[in-house]
């Protein structure tokens, strides 16, 4: 059987078009109000997948799921990427998540939002090196 760390190359070493090898399955988070919490997430740009009325389970590009199930309002913060930060923001503003300005830097540009139960939306622009 052989080594599978013998097969491990450092990252600069491999195609810049090779997907990485993990991806975020789910993220949990918590809810006073899910059917609130559905309705603003899929507002925003999420795929909503279910609604159980105990839990909601949303989906992201690269097929990360969000996972809110009942419990304590605005504990959790999400780091997202996108690819129109601009456009993002504006949407944001819309939904009453009362978007930060952006700040323009390196390696992205950013702001800070909440949902409407309080939860910390850290928004970036995109700078995968590849496909993701």
């Amino acid at each position: 059987m052989s080594n599978p760390t013998t097969n491990l190359q450092p990252a600069r070493q491999r195609q810049r078009d090779d997907l990485p090898r993990f991806g975020i399955g789910h993220v949990s988070m918590t809810g006073a109000d899910i059917d609130l919490m559905a309705d603003f997430y899929e507002e925003i740009g999420m795929r909503l997948v279910v609604n159980t009325g105990r839990m909601v389970i949303l989906e992201l590009r690269g097929g990360t799921h969000i996972v809110i199930g009942t419990g304590p309002a605005g504990v959790a913060t999400l780091d997202l990427i996108v690819d129109d930060i601009d456009g993002t923001r504006a949407i944001l503003e819309a939904a009453g998540a009362d978007p930060s300005l952006i700040q323009r830097g390196n390696p992205h540009d950013r702001f800070v939002a909440t949902d409407p139960e309080g939860n910390t939306l850290h928004v970036n622009s995109n700078h995968a090196i590849g496909p993701v």
